[in-house]
């Protein structure tokens, strides 16, 4: 994971097409967190130019005068997301997700997916942060990594099993917001720790069923 603070503007990749079924709750987030509005974020005290997203599809942003903050690649790590995001200045280190970055403009670089089990929660959280920068002059951007194209080309040698869950738990939720999707997932990050959490205790609970039945069959 690499964390990188520059003063220029970057160039972002345009958001790649679902063609994948069996990943399909992974593809249509990935596809709707990578589209930006052409519509400039002013500074909150004026004394600022505005950001301006340039092309069709977006693949340049300006941002004069501001502070740019490029994060790597997260890789479902939901703690590290946290750890580099805090790093950087940008959230809260009080867990309540906040964005604390004024009018920084953040550019995540990729590679969310894979390797970890917090995928959905990291696109929530950085969600969450892009409507919480607006509002304090800044912006948050994604760009699509090789693990996302991959994803999209339904290569998912390096998807987590905990990621799977992740969505299954999701989508129950979703049901639970009655199917409200923003409303869900911008909060996911903030519910998916005690939903995991609450898996795993079900998990425990009936394992030590199964030893007993494994241990009945035994005698």
């Amino acid at each position: 994971m690499a964390t990188l603070s520059l003063t220029c503007s970057l160039p972002l990749q345009p958001p790649s097409s679902s063609q994948s079924q069996s990943r399909k709750l992974i593809d249509s987030i990935v596809s709707t967190s990578f589209q930006y509005s052409s519509s400039s974020t002013t500074s909150s005290n004026g004394s600022l130019k505005p950001i301006v997203v340039d092309g069709d599809p977006p693949t340049f942003v300006s941002a004069p005068g501001r502070r740019i903050v490029a994060v790597g690649d997260l890789h479902g790590d939901l703690d590290k997301a946290r750890c580099a995001l805090e790093t950087a200045g940008v959230l809260s280190s009080d867990g309540q997700s906040l964005w604390i970055g004024g009018e920084t403009v953040l550019v995540q670089l990729g590679d969310i997916l894979d390797r970890g089990e917090d995928e959905l929660a990291i696109l929530s959280l950085l969600k969450s942060l892009d409507i919480q920068a607006k509002a304090h002059g800044g912006a948050v951007f994604q760009v699509n990594g090789n693990h996302e194209t991959m994803n999209v080309e339904g290569d998912y040698r390096y998807v987590d099993n905990g990621a799977l869950d992740e969505c299954i738990d999701f989508l129950e939720y979703l049901d639970k917001c009655e199917r409200n999707w923003e409303e869900a997932f911008v909060s996911w990050c903030a519910v998916s720790a005690r939903w995991k959490q609450d898996r795993k205790v079900s998990q425990n609970y009936w394992a030590q069923w199964n030893l007993v039945k494994d241990s009945s069959k035994r005698v």
